[in-house]
């Protein structure tokens, strides 16, 4: 299920619930094991989703497996290091995991003359998905390939997109939206 007219109706009744209080209250009873088991399955739903965006690419290229394999394992190894930096080991942490990027940002590893560098650049550098994207930027603008290993042959052809309607589907608007700024191929967007 990856509709994006399945998400933005969840949005909608999730906005409409929030106004019952006992709703809230029902939500707040959750126990955090199920919660966690329901987060469990929507990231790996999300890197899923974000992973079938390389079915552009040539997939059993050796340059698009290291860049991919690279940018996993520098976004799972740098922000540890990031948030494992300065920390007492036997400390027993009580920031949760979800706060601990922003509460790296006191004691990460980079010290400038600036505290708002230091603590900007510390957040970011302590977030898993920040390194994935450095990284798979640098690396997929730099390391030469053809187009069909980059995947821009499908959207550099105006009529190759339009032989795929994976395409269209994909990046169209909701709720015929599109209609609505058919005027913008006019003007060379």
């Amino acid at each position: 299920m990856g509709s994006r007219r399945a998400i933005e109706l969840g949005a909608v009744i999730l906005i409409l619930l929030s106004f019952v209080g006992k709703i809230g209250g029902f939500i707040a009873s959750i126990p955090d094991v199920m919660v966690a088991g329901l987060l469990c399955c929507m990231w790996a739903m999300i890197a899923a989703l974000g992973l079938s965006n390389l079915r552009y690419s040539e997939t059993g290229s050796s340059r698009n497996n290291i860049i991919i394999g690279l940018s996993l394992f520098l976004s799972l190894s740098v922000p540890a290091y990031f948030q494992q930096y300065g920390l007492i080991p036997s400390s027993n942490s009580s920031v949760p995991s979800y706060f601990q990027p922003y509460a790296v940002a006191s004691h990460g590893p980079i010290h400038t003359s600036s505290r708002g560098v230091n603590y900007v650049l510390n957040t970011l550098f302590s977030f898993h998905m920040v390194i994935a994207f450095i990284v798979a930027f640098i690396l997929d603008n730099t390391v030469p390939g053809s187009r069909q290993e980059r995947g821009v042959y499908v959207w550099s052809e105006p009529e190759a997109a339009k032989r795929e309607p994976a395409i269209t589907k994909d990046y169209g608007l909701p709720f015929r939206i599109g209609r609505m700024f058919t005027w913008v191929k006019w003007v060379g967007l």
